[in-house]
């Protein structure tokens, strides 16, 4: 079984070199490689993926080689991906979401993602005089053969303010990809004849397990293929459709050829900036005045409550001193009285005697 796996290895590495490497290829096939199984003696030869064609000459002698891999086509087109990134800003927008739909029927294209935004504001309120500026962004797939016509006809749409175009060129990809896709079907025919003879069953399993992540590879391969074909097929249109609401044929120019103009110009830009302040300023104050007046009513209860807590505390402290000097006087009274009581109680006796 050991010499069995060795074999398989061989084979492996074998035929990963000679579709590597086309000069090398035919020394290498001239010496098929072959497993043997305990109950066969049959031998399996790489010469049944790889066939090698010979030329002779007038002579006899072999003067040139080539040879085909089974099941490759030969690419005849490039792989190229186009897409174009634009911004047009329309005037009169559901007509021009409307247009682009309908280019996108005509052209046998599809959306892949579209995100609208009518540009209103995210509270739950709404305001009659609330300006809102739409907004669409799309990914628009189009069939390569009329990309460049889709992409003339959305351009009349509105004005075109910006376009990026790009090309993707996939060609040397797509062909390692078919190369390595070819090797990984011939390993895995050949993994299955080789499973087809085995009889040990803990050596069917380990070849199961090789030829599993071979079928692995070879989905991994498939899959990136179909995807680089799709995007050959479909070019990419990324559009940004804005809403404007007017267009100025020529700017506003100042006329700055004398000191007198830009004086001008300088004292009414000053001054417009000015009142563009006082306007502002004036916003700012309307939108604070509401919490300027809570802050206020805060401060004025807060002051009063002070106030009579202080004069609570006042009148607390007055009737202590006035219970004190009460107090202090019914003492001096009483010890006034009651020295009045003896001084009298002492003259008595002495009047006795």
């Amino acid at each position: 079984m050991k010499k069995a796996l060795f074999s398989i290895a061989l084979a492996g590495t074998i035929m990963l070199t000679s579709c590597g490497s086309p000069k090398n290829a035919a020394k290498d096939n001239t010496a098929s490689f072959s497993v043997q199984s305990k109950s066969s003696d049959e031998a399996y030869s790489g010469e049944d993926y790889i066939k090698a064609d010979y030329e002779a000459d007038e002579n006899g002698e072999a003067s040139s080689l080539s040879y085909k891999q089974s099941e490759v086509k030969a690419i005849d087109k490039q792989m190229l991906i186009y897409s174009c990134d634009m911004s047009i800003d329309v005037l009169d927008f559901d007509d021009a979401v409307y247009r682009i739909h309908d280019l996108i029927n005509r052209y046998n294209g599809f959306l892949e993602r579209e995100n609208y935004n009518d540009g209103g504001s995210t509270s739950k309120w709404q305001y009659s005089d609330e300006q809102k500026w739409k907004n669409l962004s799309a990914v628009i797939r189009i069939p390569s053969a009329d990309y460049e016509s889709f992409c003339r006809d959305a351009e009349a749409i509105g004005d075109m303010r910006s376009k990026n175009a790009s090309v993707q060129n996939l060609t040397t990809e797509y062909s390692d990809l078919k190369t390595t896709l070819s090797i990984y079907e011939a390993k895995e025919k050949r993994y299955l004849d080789i499973l087809s003879e085995l009889k040990s069953e803990q050596d069917a399993i380990e070849v199961e397990n090789e030829l599993t992540n071979i079928q692995i590879e070879i989905a991994k391969i498939k899959t990136r293929m179909n995807n680089i074909e799709n995007d050959v097929a479909y070019s990419y249109v990324y559009l940004t459709l804005n809403e404007v609401r007017e267009y100025t044929e020529k700017p506003v120019v100042e006329r700055t050829d004398t000191f007198g103009q830009r004086f001008r110009n300088t004292v009414s830009r000053t001054w417009d900036s000015f009142l563009y302040f006082l306007e502002n300023l004036l916003f700012v104050l309307i939108r604070l005045l509401p919490y300027l007046l809570l802050v206020g009513l805060i401060i004025l209860i807060i002051r009063r409550l002070i106030r009579f807590f202080s004069g609570l505390s006042n009148k607390r402290d007055k009737k202590r001193l006035q219970k004190r000097a009460e107090q202090m006087n019914e003492l001096v009274t009483s010890e006034a009285t009651e020295k009045n009581e003896n001084a009298v109680s002492g003259d008595k006796p002495a009047d006795k005697q």
